[in-house]
């Protein structure tokens, strides 16, 4: 007869008895509940992860835009600055490598003209994009409204507003048109209480204000889903208006 290796035979013995011990325990587990509250916290550190994104990628967005806005504001302003409306003897060049003498220096004008015009593109690109809830877009699109209203003496200056696909409601600038226009077309646009330039300075500066005040609100949502009651972002969104 053959001897039997009892050795093999007791240590199956003996993870068996191991299996069926954590077998038994995991039951246990799931019988305390143990299971189900891991799983839970499990769930929950995911969930709160993804919403810390989500208010990190919103908080961006509205800085960007309160910057945007701001830039718009000043860019504005600076087309009202008066220094810029002395008379003397200038000459611009065209792009065709022309010139041609003016009272005025069209060429410095002409840059802060550009700087408006690139601030407010990029104001009411990101602007648009808001869902219409956040009141972030329908300040953009008053904004846009009020440009078009004032498109006929915009367009004296060669700046115009874009009808290509994607570019909806951005200007553009023709630099010779704007460097031959009157500085006096451009003086009484963007300088003065009631002017273009000072109606887009406070539009800007609301959108900012606003953008502002609901980043500051975003950073202040907490893992359980709620607004902090108590933060002054809160009140102030609700007192700017819209």
């Amino acid at each position: 007869m053959s001897s039997v290796d009892m050795s093999s035979l007791f240590g199956s013995s003996q993870t068996q008895s191991t299996s069926l011990t954590g077998m038994l325990g995991d039951y246990a587990s799931i019988k305390n509940g143990s299971y189900g509250k891991l799983l839970k916290a499990y769930y929950k550190k995911q969930e709160t992860d993804a919403t810390s994104d989500e208010v990190k990628e919103e908080n961006t967005k509205r800085t960007k835009l309160k910057n945007y806005a701001s830039e718009l504001k000043d860019a504005a302003s600076a087309l009202s600055d008066p220094s810029l409306y002395k008379e003397g003897d200038y000459e611009v060049t065209l792009s065709d490598g022309t010139k041609q003498s003016s009272k005025y220096d069209m060429d410095k004008i002409l840059e802060k003209a550009k700087s408006f015009v690139s601030a407010y593109n990029s104001a009411v690109k990101n602007g648009a994009s808001f869902d219409e809830d956040s009141g972030i877009a329908k300040r953009t699109l008053s904004l846009i409204s009020y440009t078009k209203k004032n498109s006929a003496l915009l367009s004296e200056l060669g700046i115009t507003t874009s009808s290509k696909d994607g570019e909806e409601g951005q200007l553009t600038i023709d630099e010779d048109k704007f460097k031959k226009a009157s500085a006096g077309t451009v003086k009484s646009l963007f300088s003065g209480s009631g002017s273009y330039g000072s109606v887009v300075e406070n539009k800007a500066s609301l959108i900012a204000s606003l953008a502002e005040s609901q980043a500051t609100k975003i950073s202040s949502y907490n893992a359980s889903g709620s607004y902090d009651s108590g933060s002054s972002a809160l009140s102030s969104f609700f007192s700017s208006g819209v």
